[in-house]
């Protein structure tokens, strides 16, 4: 696997662009404070969330004068009972912790949400923003399956999910970053917090998609899925939304 993660990052040095990670949760929100102007999520956040024992790490890519492009952040968790019944107690918890309001319109997800059996060590994936300037959807791409994999190589977890909006969903957006299954209606909100939409989808990546992908890419199958074929200058594409 560290190989594979290898080969994606040299695709992305040919971008001209280097990729650095860390896990100062601290950093990290001084890193997008600064490029974006903006706080970090409340699950990435480290004023409400407990990111001691190497919880949680976060990716940046940059360009050659070191300007930040491109921002992603990591957090694993060990969910004993499911995911549905564990996820939206939790983020509203560390909503309130910020003094934000979330009250869900429905208290579990649907019956035969793919989140009733997850469970285990389980890695939440968000912030994941490109510079729209410099935006390719093959370096978001990339950008988000080295993160993946990065993931899986430090913690070997059961599965990694994150939480999407319409547009990056129903677009194909998310499945092309490596999320096989997305459903709708995982959580569903009465009163949200600002950039959050009243509906929102569930990605998943379970660990035998991982491997399997992995084992593809060793016997000389793409790991990027067949959107490389070779490497370019980047290109201004219209902006996806964030995760």
């Amino acid at each position: 696997m560290a190989q594979q993660a290898a080969a994606l990052q040299q695709i992305l040095v040919s971008y001209g662009l280097s990729l650095s990670t860390s896990g100062d949760m601290a950093g990290f929100a001084a890193a997008k404070r600064k490029t974006r102007g903006l706080e970090p999520g409340p699950m990435h956040d480290h004023t409400v969330c407990e990111f001691s024992g190497e919880r949680g790490f976060w990716t940046a890519l940059s360009m050659a004068d070191g300007t930040i492009v491109g921002l992603q952040a990591y957090r694993c968790d060990f969910v004993d009972i499911n995911l549905a019944e564990w996820c939206s107690n939790y983020m509203i918890g560390v909503y309130m912790r910020r003094q934000e309001l979330m009250v869900p319109a429905h208290a579990k997800p649907p019956e035969g949400s793919i989140a009733w059996r997850l469970r285990g060590k389980l890695v939440y994936h968000g912030e994941l923003w490109v510079e729209k300037e410099l935006k390719s959807r093959k370096v978001i791409e990339l950008f988000s399956r080295l993160g993946a994999l990065l993931a899986f190589l430090k913690w070997n977890p059961d599965a990694i999910w994150a939480l999407t909006g319409f547009h990056m969903a129903t677009r194909g957006y998310a499945s092309r970053m490596g999320y096989p299954y997305i459903e709708r209606g995982f959580l569903r909100w009465q009163w949200h917090s600002e950039n959050v939409e009243d509906v929102e989808y569930l990605a998943v990546a379970e660990r035998d998609f991982i491997e399997q992908t992995v084992a593809e890419a060793r016997d000389g199958q793409s790991l990027s899925g067949g959107l490389v074929k070779h490497t370019s200058p980047l290109t201004k594409v219209p902006e996806l939304q964030d995760f």
